[in-house]
C-alpha cells in the first residue's frame, strides 16, 4: 500500500490503477496487525482511487467487498453460496459462519492533502494458491485461515485456481459495481446480504493486539448495520450499540 500511495500522489495516475504485489513481507491490516504471504500464493493488490470518489467514502469498503464476492463467484460458481463477509472487512468461505474459514480481506485508506481526502487506496489480499501448511494458526474467536486451493480440495471441488482469472473477475466486478443497473439493490443493501456476521452472538473488544478478556467491550447479538456500515450489536440489556470498524474488533462468542 505505501507503494499505491507514493504512486497516487502523481497528478498522471488514474482513479483506477492497480498496484500488485507477489508476496508480502510486512503486510499490514486493520489496527495495525502484521501478517506474511509466501510468494505466488495470493492475490495482492492495491487500487487508487482519485477525486471525484466513485462512492461516498464509507460506501468503498462495501464495494471492495462485493467486488471480492462477485470475483470469487464468477471464478468458481460452485462457491456462490458459500462465499460471505466477516464485518467489517473479511472474506470468507464456508457453509455458514460456524463453518466458516478466512480467505482474505480488506483495508482502505485515505489520504489528506490539508483537510481534503485527495485519494483513497484500497487494498485487498485474497489467499489463492497456499497449503494448509503455509497457513497461519487460527486466532481465538475468529475464523481459521484458509485459501480458495485448500478450501475447494478440503470440500472434494476438483476445480483449478488461477491468479490471473481472479484478477480479471475483480477488475470486471469493480467495474459492474461503478456503473450499476437501475434495477439493481443498493450496494449497502447487497453487502448486508453477505454478512455472515448477522445473528450471531459476538463479542466487541477494545484496542489493538490479540483480543482478551481485559479488553471486552461488550456481548451481545449482531443484529444490524447502519447505512454507514457500523454494526449494531443488541447488549444483555436489550440496547442497541453501535461499534465503528476503525475502533473494535468482533470476535465470535463461545457457545
Amino acid at each position: 500500500m505505501p507503494l499505491a500511495h507514493q504512486r497516487a500522489d502523481d497528478d498522471t495516475v488514474r482513479s483506477g490503477t492497480i498496484v500488485l504485489a507477489d508476496e508480502q513481507l510486512a503486510g499490514r491490516g486493520r489496527q495495525s496487525r502484521r501478517w506474511e504471504t509466501p510468494p505466488r500464493q495470493a492475490l495482492l493488490l492495491s487500487i487508487i482511487f482519485q477525486q471525484p470518489l466513485p462512492w461516498a467514502l464509507h460506501e468503498i469498503p462495501m464495494a471492495a467487498a462485493l467486488a471480492a464476492v462477485q470475483a470469487v463467484s464468477s471464478c468458481w460458481s460452485t462457491l456462490s453460496a458459500e462465499v460471505g463477509l466477516k464485518w467489517p472487512n473479511d472474506l470468507l468461505l464456508g457453509q455458514n459462519m460456524a463453518s466458516a474459514g478466512k480467505f482474505g480481506g480488506i483495508l482502505v485508506e485515505n489520504s489528506f492533502y490539508g483537510t481534503e481526502i485527495s485519494h483513497v487506496v484500497v487494498g485487498m489480499g485474497i489467499n489463492v494458491l497456499q497449503s494448509a501448511t503455509m497457513l497461519p494458526p487460527a486466532q481465538p474467536g475468529a475464523p481459521p485461515p484458509t485459501s480458495l486451493r485448500h478450501y475447494l480440495a478440503t470440500n472434494k471441488q476438483q476445480v483449478s485456481c488461477d491468479r490471473t482469472d481472479l484478477l480479471i473477475a475483480l477488475c470486471l466486478a469493480w467495474s459492474a459495481l461503478v456503473a450499476p443497473s437501475q434495477e439493481s439493490p443498493t450496494l449497502q443493501q447487497r453487502w448486508r446480504a453477505k454478512l455472515w456476521t448477522l445473528g450471531q452472538q459476538v463479542t466487541v473488544h477494545a484496542g489493538v493486539g490479540q483480543p482478551g478478556s481485559q479488553n471486552v467491550l461488550l456481548m451481545g447479538e449482531a443484529v444490524d448495520v447502519t447505512p454507514e456500515g457500523h454494526l449494531l450489536v443488541r447488549d444483555a440489556d436489550g440496547t442497541l450499540q453501535r461499534c465503528t470498524a476503525g475502533d473494535v474488533s468482533i470476535r465470535m462468542a463461545p457457545p
